[in-house]
């Protein structure tokens, strides 16, 4: 039996790639760099807020 984290990765990867050939017949080519590139920097914003918090929670932790 697969572990539940397994299963979601692949749900997820299926979803991706099926998301994918939609945008393919749906977007121009240059919508779909836009639209890649816009949710790379979601991504990237959303690890900087993980990354910042984590240093705040060793920070506080350090000053007690």
């Amino acid at each position: 039996m697969m572990q539940p984290q397994f299963t979601g990765i692949i749900r997820r990867s299926l979803l991706s790639g099926a998301l994918r050939r939609a945008e393919s017949v749906l977007l121009s080519s240059g919508q779909q760099t836009a639209r890649r590139n816009a949710w790379d920097s979601v991504c990237e914003n959303r690890r900087l807020a993980r990354d910042r918090q984590e240093s705040e929670r060793v920070l506080l932790r350090a000053t007690r």
